[in-house]
């Protein structure tokens, strides 16, 4: 099961001490006590105006732990930690990830910048159209980026949730993103925002759902 969530810092802290604490400090705890069998970071490095300063991304080894995990006190010391850098104001989703183009993905080591989209469906299209017009969009854009890897996730909000996308179009590059080539998506598609990411991953080795 893969989550998604956009996490902002809290209003005292500068996005630096922000990035310090959550990978030196709430990540470490947070794979001490949870079964991941992935975990990514993905800080914003622009723009700086998006509301939200990392969009990160879960998988469970077990998906039956997202039933428990909020009420059970591993969920209670990590919001106390999330306290003491987060702001309280969180978006959720469970995602479907696919794969558009390129190579599968494995675990990777050390930084890697990403870009993403993050999309809405407009209101008078069908959801089953803007699916089927972001992942032939997604195929294009690898094309015409040559980007090593092109993936989505289509989001699902929890309950009582919400988030300010319907998808994310992500896209490992070897250059800089012409943002130009996210002007004219399909008419079903409305580009929210694009993303320029770093990447962090905890290293399977360092998962205690490792094998």
């Amino acid at each position: 099961m893969k989550t998604i969530a956009l996490f902002r810092r809290r209003p005292d802290l500068d996005r630096d001490a922000f990035r310090e604490y959550y990978e030196t400090r709430h990540a470490p705890l947070a794979t001490q006590h949870i079964r991941f069998a992935k975990y990514v970071r993905n800080h914003l490095v622009a723009p700086t105006n998006a509301g939200f300063d990392v969009v990160s991304e879960f998988w469970l080894a077990d998906p039956a732990d997202a039933t428990t995990l909020a009420t059970s006190p591993t969920g209670e010391m990590l919001r106390a930690d999330a306290a003491n850098f987060m702001a309280p104001e969180q978006f959720r989703a469970a995602a479907e990830e696919s794969l558009l183009a390129g190579s599968p993905r494995g675990h990777e080591r050390g930084r890697v910048q990403k870009y993403a989209l993050l999309l809405n469906r407009r209101a008078y299209a069908a959801e089953a159209d803007f699916i089927a017009d972001t992942r032939d969009w997604g195929r294009r854009l690898a094309e015409a980026t040559r980007a090593r890897r092109v993936t989505i996730d289509v989001l699902r909000p929890f309950p009582g949730g919400m988030l300010p996308a319907n998808a994310i179009l992500w896209l490992w590059l070897d250059r800089e993103f012409d943002v130009g080539l996210a002007d004219n998506p399909p008419k079903s598609i409305d580009v929210i925002r694009a993303l320029t990411l770093d990447a962090c991953e905890t290293p399977r080795d360092q998962l205690i759902a490792a094998f």
